[in-house]
């Protein structure tokens, strides 16, 4: 085995450490590792890295023409003068270092990548979330995690695991953190089904429970709801897959995890939260927009469509930060002057208006259309989407910075690589496993 061979499955598992781990705190920085990566690949063998590139050239390729539409529009809007807010160029570096350059950094993985090398890509990628959520843990309780865990536990709850915090000098937002538990909860449980060894069984079972734990801290209803919807979906597309036994384990699997989050959730937190929602939502019918989740979102939108003339088609291109904070400083509503959505498909489609939009639905379900055109599935794919879809509506995960790049990796996957996530699961005993 060569050293350029070795050395591509060595990054390749540390990328999936640092994904799982330091990637979301940092943003953008973990680009120019990957940029790095590519211009190495290109160096020792051009050809190849062109001939991997044409062969998934379709889904690269609504990238690229995203990036030229958005350059075009930029170019139009200089020309005609007089623009409705100011200018900002940022949308450029999003769309050159995430959605074109990173799912050339998947595609270069065609030659190597073999299920036993996924199945260990997904380990480790767990691992990572597993050391910095302790870290995390014991960062806010210290000591008292052990002489005090009954009122830890309730600090826990009431402070949500933190909320947004500073963490190793890097910003993490808790959407974003609970998003990450709840696909690696899913990660792991399917871990402990496919893995045929029974240490590394032991070890994602452990990590499932920790995440899910985890998870109930944040107390964020969309990554909780995401979770079990994707755990509903994984337990039926597993449970016609398997034998008897197994269906066994996988009902009383899903079982537990039910009992889990009745018996050891702070339910005064959760009912609190529900009562939260209803009293938004009877606010809303009211026509008046006030409360913390809900609401906010609702308005959002409701302000957004108002100036639908001004997006629908086209978007509002490098303009759309600037103008998102006006629209937003209205009285009407009394809303904070943010500018995004807090909602991907929203974001997408004011940005760059119908080709954003088709944009952002050709990522997220490219690969169900691929899985159903070649009728092999993977249970967790689905569920890791029904993750990224149900958060994606109540946040602009694919606006920010700690989230994009990691979805946008797993989206690549998704794709290129659907049909070893399907092995892993159908006939996973012939894969030989990896050297490295």
């Amino acid at each position: 085995m060569s050293w350029m061979v070795k050395f591509q499955g060595y990054f390749f598992l540390s990328v999936a450490f640092l994904l799982g781990s330091v990637v979301p705190l940092y943003g953008n920085v973990f680009n120019f590792l990957l940029l790095a990566f590519l211009l190495l690949l290109c160096w020792k063998n051009a050809k190849q890295v062109w001939a991997n590139i044409m062969s998934e050239r379709l889904y690269i390729g609504v990238s690229v023409v995203f990036l030229l539409y958005f350059s075009l529009h930029t170019v139009i809007v200089l020309l005609k003068g007089n623009p409705m807010a100011k200018f900002s160029y940022g949308m450029f570096e999003v769309l050159a270092l995430n959605f074109v350059l990173v799912p050339i950094f998947v595609v270069m993985w065609k030659d190597w990548l073999t299920p036993e090398l996924l199945k260990r890509f997904l380990f480790y990628f767990c691992a990572g979330g597993v050391l910095l959520n302790l870290y995390i843990l014991l960062m806010m309780t210290g000591t008292r995690l052990f002489t005090a865990p009954g009122e830890v536990l309730g600090m826990l709850y009431d402070g949500r695991f933190g909320e947004n915090r500073f963490v190793l000098g890097g910003r993490y937002w808790l959407d974003i953190q609970a998003m990450l538990l709840a696909i690696s909860a899913l990660i792991a449980y399917f871990l402990t089904i496919v893995e045929k060894r029974w240490n590394k069984r032991i070890c994602a079972l452990c990590m499932f429970w920790m995440f899910v734990l985890f998870l109930s801290f944040t107390v964020t209803k969309s990554a909780i709801f995401g979770f079990l919807l994707g755990f509903l979906v994984m337990n039926i597309c597993l449970f016609k897959k398997f034998s008897f036994w197994r269906r066994v384990c996988v009902f009383g699997g899903a079982l537990s995890v039910v009992l889990a989050f009745v018996l050891l959730l702070d339910l005064e937190k959760y009912e609190e939260r529900i009562e939260e929602m209803e009293v938004e939502i009877r606010n809303v019918r009211e026509g008046q927009f006030v409360g913390g989740t809900l609401a906010p979102r609702l308005a959002y939108i409701k302000e957004s469509f108002k100036h639908l003339d001004e997006f629908s088609l086209w978007g509002l291109g490098v303009t759309t930060k600037h103008r998102l904070k006006a629209w937003f400083e209205t009285p009407d509503w009394n809303l904070e002057p943010f500018t995004n959505m807090h909602n991907a498909f929203f974001q997408y489609w004011i940005t760059g208006g119908i080709v954003g939009l088709g944009t952002v639905l050709f990522v997220f379900f490219a690969s169900v259309y691929r899985m159903i055109k070649r009728k092999r599935f993977s249970s967790l794919i689905l569920a890791i989407l029904c993750v990224f879809f149900v958060v994606s509506n109540s946040s602009a995960t694919l606006s920010l910075a700690n989230s994009r790049a990691l979805m946008l990796i797993f989206f690549a996957m998704f794709y290129f690589y659907g049909d070893i996530f399907s092995r892993l699961e159908n006939d996973l005993s012939r894969d030989k496993p990896s050297s490295i």
